[in-house]
């Protein structure tokens, strides 16, 4: 106790709302990574005024938010020669993803939802996650390695307590496809289990804020984000039926938006933060791509970054559409696959991106 209580008392310098604690401002964090939250509501209040359509959620969300956020992902990667140079194994993998969606989407249609929707539970809880660990490295001492345990213990199973129950009683479906739970798993004992690691990690969590709070030590962004987190996952996950669909459609606006904003964040900072080599404007060896790119978040454009992004969710409906006519099956095949043989390689690449925090750290 004594080792935590000198910790804190050194950690507590500069501690609380002060602008040094946020990633970038405090109206910024909090307009863009935390009280966006309140995103969560709209897919199910459209659900509701556009007669209960799913599928018109589904096209909605990603036609506003989610492609673009999805898209954008490749200007860090795929399209980055660096990115390619330092990452060539990550490349090759990329490219098996596309066959994996489409062998699955012909062979087994509920395998691939299944392995979807796991996937994405994972990765819009990596990105916070990632918030939450740039919080800490922006902090003036460091944290020890339970106490972030702790915080990613509660924001890695707060999804999981309610989508247990639902699993074991077989009433997790999305859109018309039941996600697939081993018959092996379907036991109360599973549900009791992953509840209660979930409530012993709230509890340590609990004890661990009240002793940062009364050492003055309390990092309040990072405290707000994990407790907006926990605080919609509970309430996403206790929907039923088909407005669970549409909850988990408001996680993933809530999520995008967040994405679409550290992106061009990250991108502006490493704009500031590469050194400009003298009497040329681009580098000889960058793409007409990163050039592009580099002149855009030099000069803030952000809706020209945007833009291309929307224009190539507007191509993918049109794919969508040539794979139903080409190939006569159902929109709903045809929509996941092509969305997932995009979306998949975006989780994959942001596993690889939100490992990186040089720029976030120097900011």
């Amino acid at each position: 106790m004594a080792t935590y209580d000198a910790l804190m008392d050194e950690h507590a310098r500069g501690m609380s709302w002060g602008e040094g604690q946020w990633l970038r401002s405090p109206r910024w964090d909090l307009f863009f990574l935390t009280l966006s939250g309140v995103l969560v509501v709209i897919p199910l209040i459209l659900f509701e005024l556009m007669g209960r359509s799913a599928m018109f959620i589904n096209l909605f969300v990603a036609g506003v938010i989610g492609g673009p956020h999805m898209y954008a992902t490749f200007f860090r990667t795929a399209l980055d020669p660096s990115f390619r140079r330092h990452h060539p194994l990550v490349m090759v993998i990329s490219c098996l993803i596309p066959v994996l969606v489409i062998t699955c989407a012909v062979w087994h249609f509920q395998l691939l939802i299944t392995l979807f929707f796991f996937w994405a539970s994972i990765h819009v809880l990596h990105q916070i996650t990632y918030i939450l660990e740039c919080y800490d490295r922006k902090q003036l001492s460091g944290l020890m390695t339970w106490s972030k345990a702790i915080d990613y213990a509660v924001v890695f199973s707060c999804l999981f307590p309610l989508a247990t129950y639902k699993f074991i009683h077989g009433s997790f479906y999305i859109g018309e496809t039941q996600l697939l739970y081993p018959e092996i798993l379907k036991t109360p004992l599973v549900f009791y289990a992953v509840t209660a690691f979930f409530l012993l990690a709230c509890l340590l969590f609990v004890i661990k804020t009240v002793m940062e709070i009364r050492h003055g030590a309390v990092h309040y962004p990072k405290l707000l984000l994990i407790l907006t987190t926990v605080t919609l996952a509970l309430i996403i996950t206790s929907y039923s039926g088909s407005q669970l669909e549409i909850a988990f459609q408001g996680f993933n606006t809530w999520h995008s938006f967040q994405y679409m904003a550290l992106t061009w964040y990250i991108l502006l900072l490493r704009q500031s933060q590469t050194p400009q080599p003298s009497g040329e404007s681009h580098p000889r060896n960058v793409n007409k791509v990163m050039s592009w790119l580099k002149d855009t978040v030099e000069h803030k454009r952000f809706w020209h970054f945007f833009a291309p992004n929307l224009l190539l969710t507007a191509l993918a409906l049109v794919v969508i559409g040539a794979v139903v006519g080409a190939t006569g099956i159902t929109f709903e095949q045809s929509y996941y696959i092509v969305v997932l043989s995009v979306l998949l390689v975006h989780y994959f690449h942001d596993h690889v991106l939100f490992t990186q925090f040089d720029h976030l750290r120097r900011a």
